[in-house]
């Protein structure tokens, strides 16, 4: 008996709890739902941004002694019907629209909330919280920033002109308006890029084919990792950054996944911020019925580096 306790220890074996205490208490279980825009060649956790944002949800989630039980689609009702099956007590939604948001809490009727809801303009009042991002305001303070350096041309690139990329353009446009007569030499233009790496590469070589640019010429991604895609693309084909084009990107994630061909100007966001206020707002209403879950903007900030 002796020895076995020894190596209980040793293993820091923990006995399960009893079936009838679990269900007094609640499942205990998180589900975190993530709606993936991306082509079906990438994967979800090879993008630095959700891989931080879950990282840092499981670790908070684990903090308050719930467990995270993890599923992503582009297919919505995929999504619903999964987790509809599933015993949560909670439920995280990352990368929905509000319409989506609001069905998949009066399907669920448990606590709800969501990072980086994006608006349809079909919902004009939701029942869920979102952590989200001063979108708009990274997009105005990057413009500005291009237009000081000298910038004459710049290409606003997003996956697409909807949701969050929308959003970001749209501080583009605020700053060009703001600069009045000083920023009238400078064009603003959006690129769609396309959701699948076929779509996008297409769009490179269409930006390739410009060079040389008749002025001074910036690229500025929505989101780091397709700075980073992009970036690799000219350089493989003879393009010198920045002085060939500028380069600059959202998020401040390309420093983190332990290479980078550039050190990449960008729009720094709190990753772990979003992740860690989603999950302790949705403890709270987990443990307290009456608790009103409150939504969130964060702040951004630029980050000067190499690439402009």
């Amino acid at each position: 008996m002796e020895r076995i306790r020894k190596l209980i220890d040793e293993m820091g074996y923990v006995q399960a709890q009893d079936p009838h205490v679990v269900q007094k208490g609640g499942s205990h279980l998180v589900a975190v739902i993530v709606q993936y825009q991306i082509g079906v060649e990438s994967s979800l956790l090879t993008d630095p941004f959700y891989g931080m944002v879950i990282g840092v949800i499981e670790q908070t989630l684990q903090k308050h002694g719930y467990y995270m039980l993890f599923y992503s689609s582009d297919n919505v009702d995929k999504v619903f019907k999964t987790i509809m099956d599933w015993d949560v007590d909670g439920v995280l939604a990352i990368s929905f629209s509000d319409v989506n948001c609001e069905k998949l809490y009066r399907m669920m009727k448990k606590p709800i909330i969501s990072i980086d809801c994006f608006y349809s303009g079909r919902q004009t009042q939701s029942s869920v919280p979102n952590i989200g991002l001063d979108d708009h305001m990274g997009g105005y303070l990057m413009a500005r920033h291009l237009m000081k350096m000298g910038y004459r041309s710049v290409f606003v690139c997003g996956y697409r002109n909807y949701g969050i990329d929308a959003w970001r353009w749209q501080g583009t446009q605020r700053a060009l308006e703001e600069a009045g007569e000083k920023g009238s030499g400078c064009k603003l233009n959006m690129i769609e890029l396309g959701l699948t790496l076929e779509e996008r590469e297409h769009s490179y070589r269409e930006i390739l084919r410009q060079m040389p640019f008749r002025c001074r010429t910036a690229l500025f991604f929505t989101a780091d990792i397709l700075a980073m895609e992009a970036s690799y693309f000219f350089i493989k084909n003879g393009v010198k950054i920045p002085e060939d084009v500028g380069i600059a990107g959202f998020d401040d994630t390309s420093e983190t996944i332990g290479f980078s061909i550039l050190r990449l100007t960008t729009v720094r966001q709190d990753l772990s911020a979003k992740g860690r206020l989603a999950v302790e707002e949705l403890v709270k209403a987990i443990g307290d019925p009456t608790y009103k879950m409150r939504s969130h903007l964060l702040p951004v900030s630029l980050v000067l580096r190499d690439s402009l």
